[in-house]
């Protein structure tokens, strides 16, 4: 089993989250800067498509990385290509031989290869000039943020940071700050021969190497006498200067919300002249030679080569769950959030990914919805589970406790199977009919009175639902999500086995996890001819809108959007419009594709309740800053999420909106008609496409 260093690591996190209130301002004011410059980039839709387009034609394209190696070759470029991280770092020793400093610009990859730990062990001593890693140097800390690693930290912890360096001290003003370490940078700048950067994208056409940067120094680094040395990646390379001209564009905004960095630097080699006597000299102004290093470490020969898509913009980090609590607890070094879990798992690299937060991810999809290459981050991690499983990796007690209880007892918390059909007795539901109603786990043994709202209002639609009683089954969302997709693909077709003997064509489900898990194994629906619908689809189509009225007293409401609802399904408006009959709602900042997650996911709260805690009092707070009094949600597992994590004080409503629904059918019980459609008596809707 996975040991308690992790656990003790995600809960000193949480304890101390108003440690990072310095990024989520950071990330706020990236937010907002990007809406304020929106316009000033209309064909930003066009572009993120053309990237996504780049990406999958060029990642893992060894023909189009070898016409780059070429290229830069005959351009004058040394070129190293190292499999494996511990090739690189021993490279680029070898490089430094005679030189005991260096300095370097930002990069991530130099990050993932501990390249300066490693320096510093041999005698090189390495100088980070851009400020952010300076500071992240000094601190001895992870970084926050690809392009702001610092932005977690206060300018008074700066400040701090600075006086213990210089041994005096130094005042909280930016500016000073600035000054001080910019003089200080300054001094090894003029010391150092040989100077160390990144790239964010090597073109094959041109055999030039693209370098963004806002403060100057990735060009000074990069101009030292002695040797300039580019270490970056494959997925890097692109066809043509165009196309990475798009790449910086679209990095720059999104990392910064400004629309172009200060400085875009082209190299396609040494400087040179041929000034005398038409004689070409390398080295006239800048380094004699320039040596453009690839770490490979399994990037191309991965099955799974889209983690390589990202462009280290950090959208993502923006708008995880996990990170806004955790911060980079959650990643590798050089590849903050899920992410860098995904790479380090698609890499073969599967205790990395494990000790990076493999099992942190909620598994929302709120990463991909911001991504600019569309990275399935949610799909790449459930794999990266997946392989860890199969290669029998340590797992975490809890989810083998839970694992255990779906395959014995047929639900994730070890309840006796016949405890699952209680709240049906005397409701008289039959065991066959064409609609049948799919209670599932949460719903049957959490909140059973939710099951019974659900028959009510099914009935409401004139039709007579068939439910399975004690003989359903585990839908097997979860144990998918922790990467057990046998066993996920195994319950769901026993689920359509029992459906097709009870004569089903449609299942209406009240959990959006079991919608989502039934209907992710396409073919099995197909196959049996069976349609699944969550509740609030069926209602949305079927109930009559004159049963509804406004609830009294009810206060101003707003809806949260369930991650297996909206992101995996699609079903936004349904939901909303059922709600708007019968209450006054608002929108929460963050809704719909770009709604926050609830914390309970992905066997999130099973393992690591106080981080699925912290995530939805977030979610809460979003609730109280809209003014609404009742948070309404269509999810059982949501609904536990954010009540609980209230403690009992309530300061916020949560609700299902099929009680809502219920609780005003009910309210006008007269005028529901009689059922039209009796189990057995087929529906014209029921046609599955």
């Amino acid at each position: 089993m996975i040991d308690s260093t992790a656990r003790s690591r995600v809960r000193r996190a949480v304890e101390e989250r108003s440690s990072l209130d310095g990024m989520r301002r950071s990330f706020r004011t990236i937010r907002t800067r990007q809406k304020e410059n929106a316009a000033r980039i209309p064909d930003l839709e066009q572009r993120k498509e053309r990237l996504r387009s780049l990406k999958e034609a060029s990642v893992g394209d060894e023909r189009l990385f070898m016409q780059a190696v070429s290229t830069l070759r005959e351009n004058g470029f040394r070129v190293i290509i190292a499999k494996t991280a511990e090739a690189a770092v021993k490279q680029i020793e070898h490089e430094l031989k005679g030189y005991d400093i260096v300095v370097k610009s930002k990069s991530n990859v130099t990050k993932e290869i501990h390249l300066a730990a490693h320096l510093e062990s041999k005698n090189v001593k390495v100088i980070e000039t851009d400020l952010g890693d300076r500071i992240i140097q000094l601190a001895g800390c992870a970084a926050a943020h690809p392009t702001g690693p610092a932005c977690h930290l206060t300018r008074k912890e700066i400040s701090v940071l600075f006086a213990k360096h210089f041994g005096h001290e130094v005042s909280e003003d930016p500016m000073e700050l600035t000054e001080i370490m910019r003089e200080e940078i300054a001094s090894y700048l003029g010391k150092a021969k040989v100077g160390i950067t990144g790239a964010n994208a090597v073109t094959a056409q041109e055999g030039a190497v693209v370098i963004v940067h806002n403060e100057g120094n990735a060009a000074k680094c990069a101009m030292l006498p002695d040797k300039h040395i580019v270490i970056t990646t494959p997925e890097k390379v692109v066809p043509t200067l165009d196309d990475a001209v798009n790449v910086t564009k679209l990095q720059t905004y999104l990392s910064t919300g400004k629309i172009i960095s200060s400085y875009l630097n082209v190299i396609t080699g040494p400087s040179y002249t041929s000034d005398i006597e038409k004689q070409l000299y390398r080295g006239m102004h800048g380094p004699k030679e320039v040596v453009i290093v690839f770490v490979d470490d399994g990037r191309l020969y991965a099955a799974d080569k889209e983690a390589q898509y990202c462009i280290g913009c950090g959208m993502c980090l923006l708008h995880c769950p996990t990170y806004d609590i955790l911060g980079p607890v959650f990643g590798t070094s050089g590849h903050m959030g899920g992410q860098g879990v995904y790479l380090a798992g698609s890499t073969g690299k599967l205790e990395e990914a494990i000790d990076a937060g493999l099992y942190l991810c909620t598994s929302c999809g709120a990463c991909k919805e911001v991504c600019p290459s569309k990275i399935d981050t949610r799909r790449g991690v459930i794999s990266a589970r997946n392989a860890a499983i199969k290669a029998k990796k340590p797992e975490l007690e809890e989810h083998h406790q839970l694992l255990a209880s779906v395959r014995n007892y047929e639900n994730p918390w070890q309840v006796p199977r016949k405890q699952k059909g209680k709240w049906a007795d005397g409701l008289g539901l039959l065991a066959k009919g064409e609609v049948l109603y799919f209670a599932g786990c949460s719903t049957s043994l959490l909140f059973p009175e939710l099951a019974k709202s659900a028959t009510r209002l099914i009935r409401a639609c004139g039709v007579e639902p068939a439910y399975l009683g004690q003989a359903e089954r585990c839908c097997g969302s979860t144990v998918r999500k922790l990467g057990h997709e046998d066993l996920a693909k195994g319950k769901a077709e026993a689920c359509f086995k029992d459906f097709e003997n009870a004569g089903a064509r449609l299942v209406v489900t009240s959990c959006p996890g079991c919608s989502s898990a039934l209907n992710y194994f396409a073919e099995l629906s197909k196959k049996k001819g069976i349609k699944i619908q969550h509740i609030s689809q069926f209602l949305h189509e079927h109930l009559d809108r004159s049963l509804l009225s406004p609830i009294e007293g009810l206060g101003i409401a707003t809806y949260h959007d369930p991650c297996d609802l909206g992101r995996e399904q699609e079903v936004y408006d349904e939901p909303r419009e059922l709600l708007s009959a019968v209450a006054r709602s608002v929108e929460m900042s963050r809704s719909r594709a770009s709604s926050d997650c609830c914390g309970s996911g992905s066997g999130v709260r099973s393992a690591f309740p106080e981080l699925s805690s912290a995530i939805a009092e977030e979610r809460i707070a979003a609730a109280k800053a809209v003014d609404a009094e009742v948070l309404v949600t269509a999810c059982p597992w949501c609904v536990q999420s954010l009540r609980e994590c209230q403690q009992g004080k309530n300061e916020v409503q949560v609700l299902d909106l099929v009680e809502l629904l219920d609780r005003s059918v009910s309210a006008g019980v007269g005028r529901v008609p009689p059922a039209r459609h009796r189990a057995g008596t087929r529906m014209r809707s029921l046609t599955v496409e």
